[in-house]
């Protein structure tokens, strides 16, 4: 490249950047002149939480916001938001998820805070699963998880107990589990103790 040619292109980068610059300092001027107004308006410019949100895509959620910023009156924003909580229930309930055992058993590592293997185990391992893992929580090793035994006949009789069992123990979390996130530890379960055929 000779050197005309490099200053020349030297000059055209040069010319972006303070285009560039002029563009961002332009727009953050204008966002801090919306902000100001929002605060001197007395609103506020926090988001709302939109149930259902892991069932949407970003553009729906987008849909959502503006629906709910051209409601004018508190009983408007109600209305909006409650049609969408049923559309969101039905979507929910159309949705078949599958369950991955590999993210399961990451998620199910949270589940030794709270017990051990005895609650899938028969009642004769029981007993001699509960003391080896009393022991481990004892001893300050509670985070590793016991070797996994070769059978189990658990107490949970289908896949559907199963999936009931693990939604119940979610209501314990904070925060909860996804819908997908349960169907992981129902799957890491179903592999690792029961082996329930599937659906």
């Amino acid at each position: 490249m000779s050197a005309t040619n490099h200053s020349a292109w030297a000059m055209r980068k040069a010319v972006e950047i303070v285009v560039l610059a002029a563009a961002a300092a332009a727009m953050a001027a204008a966002a801090l002149d919306a902000g100001a107004q929002n605060v001197g308006s007395g609103q506020a410019s926090e988001r709302e939480v939109i149930p259902g949100a892991e069932f949407m895509t970003s553009a729906e959620r987008e849909a959502y916001r503006e629906r709910m910023a051209a409601a004018a009156t508190p009983e408007q924003k109600a209305k909006v938001r409650a049609e969408h909580v049923k559309a969101m229930e039905q979507r929910k309930s159309k949705q078949t998820l599958v369950g991955d055992p590999a993210r399961g058993a990451k998620l199910h590592r949270g589940c030794f805070g709270c017990h051990g293997i005895e609650r899938y185990t028969a009642p004769v391992t029981r007993a001699s699963a509960t003391f080896i893992d009393s022991v481990l929580r004892a001893s300050g090793l509670s985070d590793t998880p016991p070797a996994e035994p070769a059978r189990f006949k658990g107490r949970i009789k289908s896949l559907a107990a199963l999936r009931d069992a693990v939604v119940r123990r979610n209501d314990y979390l904070s925060p909860k589990m996804t819908p997908q996130e349960v169907e992981d530890v129902v799957a890491y379960l179903n592999v690792t103790y029961y082996n329930f055929p599937a659906r």
